[in-house]
């Protein structure tokens, strides 16, 4: 019997490989865990779901979604950066998880860079809406009557936000101080709006949504880049002169970085089609915009998007309680 050595070595190397590389050839070998920092039925929860469901019979493999809520998002990103680094458990990156927490919680156990990025999902605008007795009928109007009256309560969710992030933009770029009243959730700042105990209230346009079509608020401006779907009467802030007032949120996907480009890839170019497929808009929610990126673009966005929010923590002094 002749053995040929050069099969017996290419053997013996293949048995000496490291584990991950050898995963790489026959990712994914096992189900994949998305792990969402939300709590079931939630709109963060929805969307992992959804895109989950699309994305199994391609790859093959059951996909579990994982909810994980706690710290604004922290507890499920840090499970995320300690996880294994093969590509079967995927991460929901969101603005507040590794943008904001990373800049002001003082015990975080992880930055942005622990993570690949893979591309957003869906990205949402801020608004800000007023009672509907309100006087202001335009953005216009409100800067001229937070002026006249010199002392104003807005209601925000937390005290640093994405919702109070936005807030400040706007204050710095018109010019105009208000009082700002943190809430623990946007629910409870609305319910006062309502009942006019806070005459204003910056918020996400999911959450204002309900009252907008029930006539108990108004929105005045949105800070998205373009006007949101659900909304298409309303301006952008930028659209009445506020150009620094842009803020976008989002939701996306991760994996720990050090995950092999192979797997990052794969997951990517997956995904990207979903994303896109009307499908997929016509799954989530009206005021969302579907936004996939290849991981490259994704990155310099979050990257850039870091900066911005770092500049205004600092100018704004804001600090989380």
């Amino acid at each position: 019997m002749n053995i040929n050595r050069r099969e017996v070595l290419a053997g013996l190397s293949a048995l000496a490989a490291p584990a991950v590389l050898r995963a790489q050839a026959t990712f994914p070998s096992k189900p994949i865990e998305i792990i969402v920092p939300a709590t079931a039925g939630g709109g963060a929860d929805l969307g992992a779901r959804r895109i989950g469901e699309m994305l199994s019979p391609v790859l093959g493999q059951p996909i579990v979604i994982q909810n994980k809520a706690g710290a604004a998002g922290s507890v499920a990103a840090s499970m995320v950066a300690r996880a294994e680094k093969t590509g079967h458990v995927i991460g929901m990156a969101t603005d507040s998880s590794v943008l904001i927490n990373p800049l002001v919680l003082p015990d975080i156990t992880y930055q942005l860079e622990d993570f690949e990025l893979l591309t957003p999902l869906y990205t949402g605008g801020m608004a800000l809406a007023v009672h509907k007795d309100f006087p202001a009928r335009t953005l216009q109007e409100f800067v001229v009557e937070v002026r006249k009256r010199g002392d104003i309560n807005c209601a925000t969710f937390g005290t640093v936000s994405s919702t109070r992030l936005s807030a400040e933009m706007f204050m710095a770029d018109a010019n105009v101080k208000m009082n700002m009243v943190p809430y623990k959730g946007e629910a409870e700042a609305v319910r006062d709006v309502v009942a006019n105990i806070a005459p204003a209230f910056f918020g996400t346009t999911a959450t204002l949504l309900p009252q907008v079509r029930g006539g108990t608020m108004r929105v005045l401006a949105v800070s998205s880049t373009e006007r949101n779907r659900a909304m298409p009467d309303v301006p952008t802030f930028k659209e009445l002169g506020l150009n620094n007032t842009v803020y976008r949120w989002f939701h996306g996907l991760m994996v720990p970085k050090g995950t092999p480009k192979t797997v990052v890839d794969k997951l990517a170019s997956s995904l990207l089609p979903l994303v896109a497929s009307e499908k997929f808009r016509t799954s989530i929610a009206a005021d969302l915009t579907p936004a996939p990126m290849e991981p490259a673009a994704f990155t310099e966005m979050v990257y850039a998007s870091r900066e911005t929010v770092r500049r205004i923590i600092k100018e704004r002094n804001l600090k989380a309680t």
